[in-house]
């Protein structure tokens, strides 16, 4: 009994270390987002719904790790490790607020597409590292599509791109390598990466000439799935992935922001004219290790394994 006690006070110190030194990074952690916003931009040019994704199971729980919670009783140990699963998905979000679509008002209509001065949006994640300093998590900017600009004013409708975008290190706990446990070697190409689902929606509240009011109206959605994101800057594709990753179309679009119908005062009177178009953006984000096949089997297989111990517990009074 001392020697496998031992044993397994051994097992339990070390294995607070199988998880990446690039992810789990939750203190103060803190999101923002910033607009950039030019008329120029597009006037310079020339002229859905998502795969559901089921839950994926995460962690990496060894046996010696229950054998130390098997005394406190079995339910309390699969509670500990309902708790471990959630922290290897990690799930934030943030958005900004009464922007305006169009640098001025319009006498045309609430289509009206002259004026528009979005161009591209950063979102950031930052956390206080070990020395107490902020550090960039994640930094990603999103861009108005202009390589397709008659959409936009033809058919009403935009899509997003990719502009820049760094990923540094994780909120989700994520796998890794270690010598002494040899089965981290057998998938190594999933250590150290992230997957990263990207929600982007627009939103708006506006009315029409004939009074009808049209509130938190969403009118599109966007998605950018990251696969396979390496996060240790030694790997060899680190580079080029983030390389290729700029560029890149979100899946989705969004119609042009609808004007709201007003009034403006020309000096004499008031004369009816359509909103400088006020929106919203809203983005979520949420992240996951990579699935590797032993850490899958223990994590899901582990509520079996503890009340196996908790009978030989149980046997051994």
């Amino acid at each position: 009994m001392k020697v496998s006690l031992f044993i397994g006070l051994i097992l339990i110190s070390i294995t607070s270390c199988t998880v990446s030194k690039y992810s789990n990074k939750i203190k103060d952690d803190e999101t923002a987002m910033k607009i950039a916003e030019d008329e120029a931009y597009l006037a310079s040019i020339d002229n859905s719904q998502p795969l559901a994704r089921g839950v994926k199971s995460r962690g990496i729980i060894t046996i010696s790790m229950l054998a130390k919670f098997a005394s406190v009783g079995a339910k309390a140990v699969k509670n500990f490790i309902d708790n471990e699963k959630k922290k290897y998905t990690a799930e934030y979000t943030d958005g900004l607020s009464s922007l305006y679509f169009y640098s001025h008002i319009s006498e045309k209509d609430a289509w009206d597409p002259e004026g528009i001065q979005f161009k591209d949006f950063t979102f950031i994640r930052t956390f206080k590292n070990k020395k107490g300093k902020l550090d960039t998590a994640v930094k990603i900017t999103f861009m108005l599509d202009t390589s397709k600009a008659f959409e936009i004013y033809n058919n009403a409708i935009f899509k997003l791109k990719v502009k820049e975008i760094e990923i540094n290190y994780a909120k989700a706990k994520l796998p890794t390598r270690h010598w002494y446990f040899p089965w981290t070697y057998l998938q190594k190409e999933k250590n150290d990466k992230l997957d990263m689902d990207i929600e982007i929606a627009f939103s708006t509240t506006y009315n029409s000439q004939q009074g009808v009011i049209y509130h938190n109206q969403e009118i599109g959605k966007f998605y950018l799935l990251v696969r396979d994101a390496p996060l240790n800057k030694k790997d060899s594709t680190y580079t080029s992935y983030y390389k290729d990753l700029c560029g890149e179309t979100l899946d989705g679009y969004s119609f042009i922001v609808p004007r709201s119908f007003g009034h403006y005062y020309n000096g004499r009177e008031y004369l009816p004219c359509y909103s400088q178009g006020n929106y919203n953006i809203t983005i979520k984000i949420r992240e996951s290790g990579q699935d590797k096949f032993v850490d899958k089997l223990i994590m899901d297989n582990s509520g079996v394994a503890v009340d196996v111990i908790a009978n030989q517990v149980k046997k051994m009074k």
